[in-house]
């Protein structure tokens, strides 16, 4: 400010044409940068005149001095700006900033052609730590930013500010703090009351519509303020000069209370609301005006579509923010509630979701139009709570007629509780529809859950590929670009079923198709533990506590299958108090038997399975119901079989063993845990002998063809240890210390093929048989069928001239 004083005099004292104007808010000390200039000219024997001249006796042009030139007449003004370009007099102003202002702008432009406009702007934080130097003050650059903030950088209101906390240090006894942010704020309050006080009504109003964040337009304004465009235009100009408008005309928010003292609450609402009025006739609402609306008690229908349609697009928490809002404007609105309990579950309030679902399913009807999507809400919350009975009992009152787009979820439900009938009844019911895209492939996956309970389902090729294939199609084509609860309860039944059928590629594939979701690392977790990977397990496995039972059962069975497969008995020990109490809240279903199996074998180390006898006896129950399917039936009595013999029970290991002998009777696929299973129990409780190595290197080759990779070396080790024989016993340590370093190796996840399986295809390619590639790969024909068999589900190929074709085309020849 300095220089342009010095500058402005330099002017006068050569007498210089002298046109100059310092531009600032109110409080920006543009009056007494004026009275320094007077001074300087009055000293330098300049004429000056505070107005127009009235006579032309000076010695040179007459300077003068015009404080506030906004408030001026505009024809004073003009005709001043008319005599300062024809050299008669010279100018030394002050104004706010107007920016539509056509006579000031002329003036600026005369100044601004010797390059004597000032712009006042407002004090930075460093501006405010050197004011509050020189008044003996001592502040933390925190407080200097608080009073910049709260004074709007307005110099005077800052330097009125900084005095006062002088003062009340002055006056402070000794030990006395002054609470400086209060002090700070009754002079921001002072002045703002002031300033506001000194506006004309319309100002006032185009500021109180911006407390609001009502769109300031000259149109908008206009019609709001029910004014000529003209007088919105100029209304705007004055508001955004007082300084309580900053950046993209943002209301300074220190002078709130303020203006609402000014102007007056029922003056403030009237303008809010007749500026959503305004918007609702242009459609030109925001999602934020609408919610502020419907918060402040405006009831309009149309307020309820632009809520609706913003949540649609809305993060979780927010969308639920909207919706509420929605239901107060309109209440009962079916869409707007159903909508919010969607967006409720997925934010993961599933008691606020299903609160709302139970009150309006409650009176409904299963015919009712819609009712099918408050029905697959109501079933994810009980799935959720681990009340899976309570799930398919929701979707059996429905009845498959009515279920339509919920079909998958309510074959999910269905089948979790071992409802075959139910199940089949709705894929039934869901396939006499038109085959439209998204139906169809949504029937596969149902297709597949259903086969995975049915073992005379299949065309040669066994129950569990043709399952594990037709949900692995269905839900990579049909997973949603959003997640949600629906899409995450499918996928977890999927995955279960693909870990159980021993396809890890097959889990893989599921889970990268879904892409991030809220329960990805869980799914993560699983498949890295069921694979041996127990490093990327420990690191995926959530840290925060899943909300649901379920999903905390899982977690749980997950730290107690680390802890485990590490020999970890004091892990163990802290654990399972908690095992209880996530079991008794978590009804047993066909998707959490793996989870169980978990829970079992530790129970078996801590010698306490008693406490879960009626959990164990529960899975038994559900799976008798069903006629023991192999692809859930076959993994629960081999971890049966683990169980006994981590017990040492070899009562409990033959009645398992039995069961899966059972199923292989049945189908095939079964027959390698059969063999793992026989070969863990001879070894355990039989005499060294009875098994030969050849016996347990197929149950070896078959744990690990079935992805058990850590099963796989656990038998290899313990075949070691009870070996006779050096030479075998080496060959067994050896393979133990194969696998383990298999199961350590990052594994692809993009190729069509693993690596065994590339082999076997690359043998295929070239004539060999069965036993030939077995000879030549050191594997036996019955293992490399096993890899075929499943070459041809990944490849969708049928009969054997298919599949050569496909495996050249996939570049394997």
């Amino acid at each position: 400010m300095s220089v342009w004083v010095d500058d402005v005099l330099d002017r006068a004292r050569t007498r210089l044409p002298l046109c100059a104007i310092a531009v600032g808010f109110p409080g920006s000390g543009r009056t007494g940068l004026l009275n320094v200039v007077s001074e300087g000219l009055c000293e330098l024997d300049v004429p000056v005149s505070v107005g127009m001249p009235t006579g032309g006796d000076s010695a040179g042009p007459t300077v003068v001095l015009a404080d506030d030139l906004h408030t001026w007449p505009s024809d004073l003004v003009a005709r001043m700006a008319t005599m300062v370009d024809a050299g008669t007099i010279g100018l030394i102003a002050t104004a706010e900033p107007r920016e539509t202002d056509p006579i000031l702008r002329a003036v600026l432009d005369l100044a601004r052609r010797s390059a004597t406009v000032l712009d006042l702007g407002t004090m930075s934080t460093a501006d405010v730590l050197i004011r509050a130097a020189r008044a003996g003050l001592t502040l933390t650059p925190a407080t200097a930013s608080q009073i910049r903030r709260r004074c709007g950088g307005v110099r005077n209101v800052v330097t009125a500010a900084l005095l006062a906390i002088r003062e009340e240090a002055a006056a402070a006894g000794l030990g006395e703090t002054v609470d400086e942010p209060a002090v700070v704020e009754r002079v921001a309050r002072d002045h703002h009351h002031r300033l506001l006080r000194g506006l004309d009504p319309t100002t006032l109003s185009v500021l109180a519509l911006a407390s609001s964040r009502a769109p300031l337009d000259p149109e908008s304004l206009a019609e709001t303020l029910d004014v000529p465009y003209e007088t919105a235009v100029e209304a705007l100009d004055r508001a955004r000069g007082s300084g309580l408008l900053r950046g993209a005309d943002v209301f300074v928010s220190a002078a709130a209370d303020p203006l609402r003292s000014v102007v007056g609450n029922r003056r403030l609402e009237q303008l809010r609301r007749t500026s959503i009025a305004v918007r609702l006739r242009a459609s030109e609402l925001t999602v934020d005006d609408a919610l502020h609306a419907a918060e402040s008690g405006i009831e309009d229908p149309r307020l309820v579509d632009t809520l609706l349609a913003g949540a649609v697009d809305a993060g979780a928490a927010r969308a639920v923010v909207l919706l509420r809002a929605a239901d107060r404007v309109e209440p009962g609105r079916d869409d707007v509630r159903l909508l919010m309990a969607q967006r409720a579950l997925a934010s993961g309030d599933a008691d606020g979701a299903g609160e709302v679902a139970d009150i309006r399913l409650e009176s409904a009807h299963p015919a009712e139009k819609g009712i099918e999507c408050w029905v697959g809400i109501a079933a994810l919350v009980a799935a959720q709570r681990g009340l899976g009975s309570h799930a398919a009992d929701l979707y059996r009152w429905l009845g498959p007629d009515h279920v339509a787009a919920e079909s998958l979820s309510a074959v999910t439900a269905l089948v979790a509780v071992g409802d075959r009938a139910g199940a089949a009844a709705v894929a039934a019911a869901d396939g006499g529809r038109p085959p439209v895209g998204a139906r169809a492939v949504r029937s596969l996956a149902a297709r597949g859950l259903l086969a995975s309970v049915s073992d005379d389902f299949g065309d040669g090729d066994g129950v569990a590929g043709d399952a594990v294939g037709l949900v692995v199609r269905g839900l990579t084509a049909t997973m949603p670009g959003r997640w949600d609860p629906a899409a995450a309860r499918t996928l977890h039944a999927a995955t279960a079923l693909a870990l159980n059928s021993g396809d890890l590629n097959a889990a893989r594939a599921l889970r990268k198709a879904a892409g991030d979701c809220a329960t990805g690392t869980l799914l993560d977790a699983e498949i890295a533990l069921t694979g041996g990977d127990l490093e990327t397990a420990t690191r995926l496995l959530p840290t925060a506590e899943p909300a649901g039972a379920v999903d905390r059962l899982r977690v749980h069975a997950v730290r107690l299958g680390l802890a485990h497969r590490h020999g970890d008995t004091s892990a163990l020990a802290a654990l399972w108090p908690e095992a209880s109490a996530l079991l008794a809240a978590t009804e047993v279903d066909l998707y959490l038997l793996r989870s169980l199996a978990e829970f079992w074998q530790v129970a078996a180390r801590l010698d306490d399975t008693a406490s879960i006898d009626r959990y164990i006896a529960a899975a038994d129950r559900l799976l008798d119901a069903l006629d023991n399917p192999m692809i859930w039936a076959a993994p629960w009595h081999f971890a049966g079989v683990q169980a006994a013999v981590i017990a040492g029970d070899a009562e409990l290991a033959t009645g398992r063993q039995r069961h899966l002998d059972s199923i292989a009777a049945r189908n095939a696929s079964a027959s390698g845990l059969v063999t793992a299973a026989r070969a863990w129990s001879a070894l355990t409780f039989e005499q060294a002998g009875t098994i030969d190595d050849a016996q347990v290197a197929d149950a070896i080759a078959a744990l690990r063809l079935r992805g058990l990779d850590w099963e796989a070396g656990r038998l290899a080790g313990i075949s070691a240890l009870r070996s006779d024989d050096p030479h075998a016993t080496a060959g067994l340590l050896e393979t133990a210390r194969s696998v383990d370093a298999d199961r350590r190796r990052p594994r692809p996840v993009d190729g069509l093929l693993t690596e065994r399986e590339a082999e076997v295809a690359r043998e295929l390619l070239q004539g060999f048989t069965y036993r030939e590639i077995g000879a030549r790969l050191f594997i036996s024909a019955k293992t490399v069928e096993h890899h075929v068999s499943r070459i041809r589900r990944r490849l969708d190929a049928g009969s054997r001239s298919e599949l050569m074709a496909a495996l050249r085309a996939a570049g394997y020849s």
